[in-house]
């Protein structure tokens, strides 16, 4: 299995790059999934088990990317099935994810853009349970003391983009979600990394009601 090291990315919303990178068109019968050695199976299910029991999370976020050096913040919301990204100003944008699909609210303009979740990896990760499986091929895993890195594409259609979740292994070996990187198929990349995180805690559902 290749084990090609990730840098940082160099704004536009990582969501939607995600939803557009990672969207299919048409898809014919993809390739056979990658395979695994034990170890690295192990690595999946713990990814798989962190990400089922995530829930209740509140986190700030920093974004790298897409465009060269374009860096911006906000805070993030996610619930299973759910997510919500509320970028600071300047930007002053909102990114509700989840029921299917993503909208994306412009506050100054007043702009609203909806895209569909339907058949790509970000819309399977908010589909809860989460199954790195089938539909997701975990492509690469990379894992040292202190972290565990998984890539992901599309099965049936690998060449419209990657998705890699960034984890940080904690002392006692749990893993807790770090951040996600998106690398569509222009060689675009984008990484999301979060920080302050607290999770468990009971969150109001309408910061989940599509903004606009």
């Amino acid at each position: 299995m290749r084990r090609a090291a990730l840098g940082p990315g160099s704004g536009t919303a990582l969501a939607v790059a995600l939803a557009v990178a990672l969207g299919l068109g048409g898809c014919a019968s993809g390739p056979p999934s990658t395979p695994h050695s034990p170890a690295e199976q192990a690595d999946i299910d713990q990814a798989q088990s962190a990400l089922d029991a995530l829930h209740g999370l509140k986190a700030r976020f920093t974004q790298f990317g897409p465009e060269r050096d374009a860096i911006s913040f906000g805070t993030a919301w996610f619930e299973t099935g759910h997510l919500r990204l509320q970028y600071d100003p300047p930007l002053q944008r909102v990114v509700v994810a989840g029921s299917g699909r993503l909208v994306v609210h412009d506050e100054p303009s007043g702009a609203t853009t909806r895209i569909s979740l339907a058949a790509n990896p970000l819309g399977l990760l908010l589909a809860g349970p989460v199954r790195l499986s089938g539909e997701i091929d975990v492509t690469d895993i990379q894992r040292s003391a202190g972290a565990l890195q998984l890539s992901l594409d599309r099965a049936s259609n690998p060449a419209q983009g990657l998705l890699t979740l960034l984890f940080l292994v904690r002392p006692d070996g749990t893993l807790m979600l770090s951040g996600l990187e998106a690398v569509d198929s222009q060689h675009h990349r984008t990484r999301f990394v979060l920080s302050d995180q607290r999770s468990g805690i009971a969150l109001d559902p309408a910061l989940f009601s599509p903004p606009g």
